[in-house]
């Protein structure tokens, strides 16, 4: 998949504005589209009876509009570099997820660029379970980006010179990485396959039915022929040209992801929702969830695709 239309939701916080710097690039790289969109609640006064203040909210409700849209055009990349569209949608009960998937489904958005929270405090959108919905329900990728420094940490960069690809051998991993190399390809980037023999603890419980637990580790013969598998799935995938590695860990798979991830100074990973276990990807897989909220660089997650969903 080429990129060819990016969404950037905003709520105007900085966590927003670090996303944007990251959709910007990968426009410019892509020579794709660059979608803005704001969300504005719209409490709805007149469900309660409220005629009064509903025409004060009416009023407020096109003030915030006009200075939403003033200020989607402030933020928005020089015309020269990308073309962007925004947009501005109300929508009450701060439902701003289902707002987005709605502009989803009316565009041709190949991917999301959004940051992992947004503004606190009463009224304001946190885009954290905003972020969360769209990994969950969204039928395109979703990029998450912290903020720039957050934690007290370094700037995270939106130039991509490794990137990490989770693989399972599932179709889920291999659509993932089909996409890994696309942008790797854009940034002239080394791409990092990693396959991950995981021990698993599991009940067990004796002849006396005492439960206890036990530690389930993977068949040897396939940890040993994992990292040839990843090469052959490599030159097996098709995609532009890229300087490639291929790694195999034992442990648990999210902790390993993270920790790769900041000892190779992987720029981002490149993950499926799904793996082998097919879970519905309506329920967020938790080694995805856990990658997401504690990885040390932008994560780009990705969904099923049709095929796959079949």
């Amino acid at each position: 998949m080429t990129p060819q239309h990016l969404l950037v939701p905003t709520d105007f916080s900085v966590h927003a504005d670090a996303a944007l710097d990251h959709a910007v690039l990968l426009a410019d790289r892509f020579d794709a589209t660059l979608h803005l969109l704001h969300v504005v609640n719209d409490p709805g006064a007149g469900l309660y009876g409220l005629g009064d203040a509903e025409v004060q909210i009416d009023r407020l409700r096109k003030e915030a509009e006009a200075k939403a849209r003033e200020r989607l055009d402030d933020m928005a990349p020089d015309p020269g570099v990308v073309e962007v569209r925004s947009a501005v949608a109300q929508r009450p009960n701060l439902d701003v997820a289902d707002a987005i998937q709605e502009y989803v489904a009316g565009h041709p958005i190949d991917f999301v660029v959004m940051g992992t929270h947004g503004r606190r405090g009463l009224g304001r959108l946190v885009l954290g379970s905003v972020a969360n919905r769209l990994i969950r329900r969204t039928a395109c990728p979703v990029l998450t980006v912290r903020k720039k420094g957050e934690d007290g940490g370094e700037v995270p960069s939106v130039e991509y010179e490794n990137l990490l690809a989770p693989i399972d051998f599932s179709d889920h991993s291999r659509t993932a990485l089909g996409l890994c190399k696309e942008i790797a390809g854009r940034y002239r980037a080394t791409q990092h396959l990693l396959f991950i023999a995981e021990k698993r603890v599991l009940p067990t419980f004796s002849d006396t039915g005492i439960p206890g637990v036990g530690v389930v580790e993977m068949d040897p013969e396939i940890v040993a022929n994992a990292e040839g598998a990843l090469e052959q799935l490599d030159r097996t995938m098709g995609g532009p040209e890229v300087a490639s590695a291929y790694h195999v860990e034992k442990g648990d798979v999210a902790q390993v992801i993270i920790d790769f991830a900041e000892m190779n100074e992987i720029d981002l990973i490149v993950m499926a929702t799904r793996g082998l276990t097919g879970i519905d990807r309506f329920v967020l897989g938790s080694n995805t969830e856990r990658v997401v909220r504690a990885a040390p660089c932008p994560v780009l997650t990705v969904p099923p695709s049709p095929d796959e969903e079949a």
